[in-house]
């Protein structure tokens, strides 16, 4: 299933692209969005992109944890997130594994910064949520996509919500 938000955000592109992983906005995105948890477990830099690992815990909503302990037996909200953030361009691709029905599930995407002008940028996120589970996996993709681009629109309020600098 297709996953696909955009915001449009009241800070010029380099600046916001500056912003995305710094420490303290990570932290006001993941109280805004209710993360248990965002930790970065490994970082790598290379020429070309800087490497995260995150682990991140997440509340689901009842009906979905329902459905996927059904599904899997259990209903760990967990997932780790990968980020490979280029050094060229204003873009970070990602792939989340989770915690539970791994193989089953393909997750992946990339974030794109791009100007709106000199003090306004726009967010994009372009990716796929794809569940291989017969008779559901369209619905936990779409529960997926839903809980997702409601977490981006919480994380592009804090970043309108910023003060000036």
């Amino acid at each position: 299933m297709k996953l696909y938000c955009e915001h449009e955000i009241p800070l010029p592109a380099d600046e916001f692209w500056s912003l995305i992983h710094a420490p303290h906005y990570e932290t006001k995105c993941a109280e805004a969005i209710g993360l248990g948890a965002y930790e970065e477990l490994e970082r790598r830099e290379d020429p070309d992109a800087i490497y995260r690992k995150i682990r991140v815990e997440a509340e689901l909503p009842e009906p979905m944890r329902s459905l996927i302990r059904r599904v899997a037996g259990t209903a760990s909200p967990g997932y780790v997130e990968e980020q490979w953030r280029s050094r060229s361009k204003r873009e970070v691709r990602w792939r989340i594994t989770p915690k539970v029905m791994a193989d089953r599930a393909r997750i992946e995407g990339v974030v794109r910064v791009e100007p709106r002008g000199a003090k306004r940028c726009l967010r994009i996120l372009d990716g796929a949520v794809k569940v291989d589970v017969f008779g559901v996996g369209g619905l936990i993709e779409r529960a997926g996509v839903a809980l997702v681009t409601d977490a981006y629109a919480k994380s592009a309020k804090v970043a309108a919500d910023l003060p000036a600098a």
